[in-house]
This record gives structure tokens, C-alpha cells and sequence, in this order.
């Protein structure tokens, strides 16, 4: 947990403590379970944990299990104190018969938001309609209580990954979560008619795993074509670079340059997929930029630099409108701004820009120093190093620039000890080969 950022550490750990502090609180509002309240206990843990066996990744940051149709069903039949234990005992088992690798903090955080919001709906049902009510009399109790538990939820999890990249958990809100809300509403409804049913006959919450299954499968497909989108947009990135035969493979390595920056200044899992998707398509607004512009072999005119300029806001329109890239939009807007203002098309400066943006355009300058062009060779690397010196904490932030050189020279030494060196007569037979003897 060292290596996490102290804002994320401390807000970790207050929803551990939160959690941990809801358990005993919730324990007011215990009563004793029946014989068929502890056989809807025994089975809301073992649908929950199946629900999670099998988690639908919808992007970097974001996956749905539909564990929740249990869970719900659990809040409003068991009241805060047996819901949260059972959603805290499905959310583990299912973590271990996974075999999930993740830090202890990781499983807590997911297991805590889980029971808090779990509790959260719990406390609001039995709030409004009292403990031991008739779930099927009480139809705004649990609207409201679903309306909690969503809401809880869905801005722990935000928050934590606002946090991890340093956004503001409300931007892009109603972007990320639009395609989601049917699923959870969905999910959440059938919690509502497992109640109702398991109330006089707890088996038959049973029955209620088959549209479980259902919406499991249309998560599938709905992630499924989420991510031939992405293939397909990341091929365009790979066409768009043929245009010009020099900038052939840019994007790609580009990716692969700033993929490898990231972690080295071991930045979060999220910050590291975000900026390798980024940097594959930060130039992928070049399919507007006019062919003579383009391919111009020589230095541009103002007209001619403003055109060549629109392709970051050109690139950021096209995949703001994507789910899979509506946050790496931003860096693709950005990724020619620079540290001290004087970039384009905000010339925002500081901190103002996002620490994403310095790792992929330090990948960027890199390559396009290194890479030949009509008008002039590639840069050798002392030249490149001189060049990222001298605009350290000018164009790119200070500790991105230090720790890219870090990088290439390490590198550039692993690859001089790797070349095996030729035996003696060899060197002898090259020298003569070389005199014409």
C-alpha cells in the first residue's frame, strides 16, 4: 500500500474503516433469524458469489458482476446487519475461488464498497418501512433503497478512480455510467421480485439465477462489441500513419515507448492501459488534415501550421463520443501542450494538465526526433538527450524527462552488453577484408 499515493491510501483505508464501522452498526437493527431466513442467509451467499465468479470487464476501470439481484434481495429481507454479512462473505469467497492476485487493500476496498452499499440500502428500506414489513406493500421503500445502494456504489468506485487519475470523480459521469444504469436497474428490479417471492418461499430465489444468467450474457455481448469498437479504432490509428510513409509505425511505438515510461515511474495499472491506449491514438485526428499539409516535406506556413494544429481537437471529438476512450480523449486533446503554457490548442500549464500527457508526449518528441524525415536524418541519442534536457520542465514535466533517460540509457547499455563481440581472428579476418588484402 507504500506505493500508493497518500490521498488514495487515506481514502482506502476510511472506507475499510467505514465498512468495519457499519458491521456493529447495523447490528441495532439485528433481530433473530428464522429457520427460513437463515436458509435465504445460506442461499443469498452462495448466488452472490457465483454472480462474481465471472466479472465482465466493460473497460480499463470498469467491470459488472450481477451479484447484486442477490444482495438487494438480502437488504430488504435481512435487514442492514445479515445483508452486509453476507455481501462481505460472498465478495470474499468469490475473490478466492477466482484467484484473483490482488493487494489485500484491492480486495478489502471492493469488499467494503459492496457492503456499504449494501447497508446503505438496507438502512434506507428499513428506515421508511420498518423492520419486518411486507416488501410488496412498500414500493417507494425500494425505489429508494435501490436509488442508495446504486448511488453508493457507483461513487465509491469513482471516487477511488478519480483518485488513481487524479480526475474529478463528476466529469464524464453520465458518459461512463449511461450504458450501464439498464443493467444495474435491471439487476436491482430483480432483487426486488426475488424478495417478494423469497419472502414466503425462500427457495425460490433460486429460481431467479436464470435472468441472472440472462443479463450475465448481454453484458457479454455489449463488451464484446465494445471491444471490436476499440480494435477497430486502433487499426484506423495504424491506417491513419500510413498516410505518410515516415510516420509509419509512429503511433505503435509511441504506445510501446510511453507504455513502458509509465511503469517505470510506476504508476497505477489504470494510468498505465490509459496512457498506452492514449498514446496508440494521439494522432488519430489526422484523417481531417488535408494531404498537402500532411506530406509536406518542408517547414509549414502559419495557415498551413494552423491546419496541422487541428488534428488534436479533430482527434479528441471523435473519441469523446466512445465510452472505451472518452478519458484518453483528453490526453489526445492535450498531448501538445506543453509544462510552461506555451503549447496548443488550451495552452494550459502546470498542473493544469494531467501527468499522463508529459509521459506520452516525451514518448512522442522521442520518436519523432529519432525517426528520419524527407528534410533531415534521425537525431543520434546524445543529440535527442541534449534536446529533453533543455526542455525539462519547459515542455514536459521534470520527472517524466528523468525518468525517460533513465530508461533509453539503460537500455541503450543492456543492448551494448547483449551484442557478442567477435573473436580475435575474426576481427583479424574483417580487418583484411576491409585493406583489400
Amino acid at each position: 500500500m507504500s506505493r500508493l499515493r497518500w490521498p488514495l491510501r487515506l481514502y482506502i483505508l476510511a472506507v475499510l474503516g467505514a465498512a468495519l464501522a457499519a458491521l456493529p452498526a447495523g447490528a441495532g437493527f439485528r433481530g433473530d433469524l428464522t429457520s427460513s431466513d437463515t436458509l435465504l442467509f445460506a442461499l443469498v451467499i452462495v448466488m452472490a458469489a457465483v454472480g462474481q465468479l465471472w466479472p465482465v470487464h466493460l473497460s480499463v476501470k470498469v467491470k459488472m458482476t450481477v451479484d447484486e439481484t442477490a444482495t438487494f434481495a438480502a437488504a430488504l429481507l435481512l435487514g442492514p446487519f445479515y445483508a452486509m454479512v453476507a455481501t462481505a462473505a460472498s465478495t470474499l469467497i468469490a475473490l478466492h475461488f477466482r484467484g484473483v492476485r490482488q493487494r489485500w487493500y484491492s480486495r478489502g476496498f471492493n469488499t467494503a464498497a459492496s457492503v456499504l452499499a449494501t447497508g446503505a440500502a438496507a438502512t434506507v428500506y428499513v428506515l421508511i418501512a420498518g423492520p419486518g414489513s411486507i416488501v410488496v406493500r412498500e414500493p417507494w421503500a425500494i425505489l429508494l433503497a435501490a436509488v442508495a445502494n446504486y448511488l453508493v456504489h457507483t461513487t465509491l468506485v469513482d471516487i477511488v478512480v478519480a483518485l488513481q487519475l487524479k480526475r474529478h470523480p463528476l466529469i464524464g459521469w453520465w458518459r461512463l455510467h449511461r450504458r450501464l444504469v439498464p443493467y444495474e436497474a435491471a439487476l436491482l428490479l430483480m432483487g426486488a421480485l426475488g424478495a417478494i417471492a423469497a419472502q414466503s418461499q425462500p427457495w425460490t430465489l433460486v429460481l431467479f439465477a436464470v435472468p441472472m444468467a440472462v443479463v450475465l450474457l448481454t453484458l457479454r455481448d455489449s463488451a464484446r462489441v465494445r471491444e471490436q469498437t476499440k480494435t477497430a479504432i486502433l487499426e484506423l490509428a495504424d491506417l491513419i500513419d500510413l498516410r505518410d510513409p515516415y510516420t509509419h509505425g509512429h503511433s505503435q511505438r509511441v504506445a510501446n515507448l510511453a507504455e513502458r515510461l509509465a511503469k517505470r515511474l510506476k504508476l497505477e495499472y489504470t494510468q498505465v492501459e490509459l496512457i498506452r491506449d492514449a498514446a496508440r491514438v494521439h494522432d488519430i485526428g489526422k484523417i481531417g488534415t488535408n494531404d498537402l499539409v500532411l506530406l509536406k516535406p518542408g517547414p509549414l506556413t502559419d495557415e498551413e501550421q494552423k491546419e496541422m494544429r487541428r488534428h488534436t481537437e479533430i482527434g479528441h471529438r471523435l473519441l469523446k463520443r466512445l465510452p472505451e476512450f472518452w478519458e484518453g480523449a483528453e490526453l489526445v486533446l492535450s498531448h501538445h501542450e506543453r509544462h510552461d503554457g506555451m503549447g496548443y490548442p488550451r495552452g494550459l500549464k502546470g498542473d493544469e494538465l494531467p501527468f499522463e500527457v508529459s509521459v506520452i508526449s516525451v514518448a512522442d518528441a522521442y520518436d519523432a526526433m529519432t525517426t528520419d524525415r524527407p528534410y533531415r536524418k534521425g537525431l543520434a541519442w546524445d543529440a535527442v538527450r541534449a534536446e529533453l534536457l533543455r526542455q525539462r520542465g519547459k515542455q514536459w514535466r521534470e520527472r517524466a524527462v528523468d525518468a525517460f533517460i533513465e530508461m533509453i540509457d539503460e537500455e541503450r547499455r543492456a543492448l551494448l552488453a547483449d551484442r557478442p563481440t567477435l573473436a580475435p581472428s575474426a576481427v583479424m579476418r574483417a580487418s583484411r577484408r576491409a585493406s583489400g588484402s
